[in-house]
């Protein structure tokens, strides 16, 4: 059995990490952790984004020595030709030194949104405010009320997930 530590508490992230354990039947143990991501607390591009998912995943190896992988996932903004997109990305470290990221899918935000964001706010804020919810960021997430439900944030970290365990699973051989 493995022992894989995520970089969060957050639900819709730890359920994406137990969809993707059950799917590949892994004998896993999930351990989750509340770690810095080392970004700012809204990661307004790619890089930034894919950063703080890289420093949870190797935070989460540093915090316990008795994990097997470190899974570090963070959502962010990108802005391209003008306009503001949702980004998510993953990354998974190991004791060997490998680490693996990958990124998902884009959306376009509505205006509303994206000049929230540009003001200062993060987008789960902004995203509570603008639809009359609470804490939409720990279900179905930003993603999940543009799609109306066709997608959620779990579904969107699962799918970078999946990359993810495909690849780790491909260099292993």
């Amino acid at each position: 059995m493995i022992i894989i530590g995520v970089g969060t508490k957050n639900p819709a992230k730890l359920n994406a990490v137990k969809q993707t354990i059950e799917e590949q039947a892994i004998d896993a143990e999930i351990r989750s952790y509340d770690v810095p991501s080392g970004v700012s607390a809204m990661p307004m591009s790619d890089h930034e984004t894919s950063k703080g998912a890289v420093n949870r995943a190797r935070a989460v190896l540093n915090q316990d020595p008795e994990a097997t992988l470190g899974i570090g996932m963070e959502g962010g903004v990108s802005e391209l030709d003008g306009e503001m997109f949702l980004c998510n990305w993953g990354a998974c470290a190991d004791r060997e030194g490998r680490l693996i990221r990958a990124g998902g899918a884009r959306i376009l935000l509505p205006q509303a949104l994206a000049d929230g964001v540009r003001s200062g706010r993060e987008l789960g804020d902004v995203a509570d405010a603008y639809f009359h919810q609470e804490s939409v960021h720990t279900h179905g997430g930003t993603i999940g009320i543009l799609t109306e439900g066709r997608v959620s944030r779990t579904e969107m970290f699962h799918h970078i997930l999946k990359l993810i365990e495909g690849i780790y699973a491909y260099q292993k051989r």
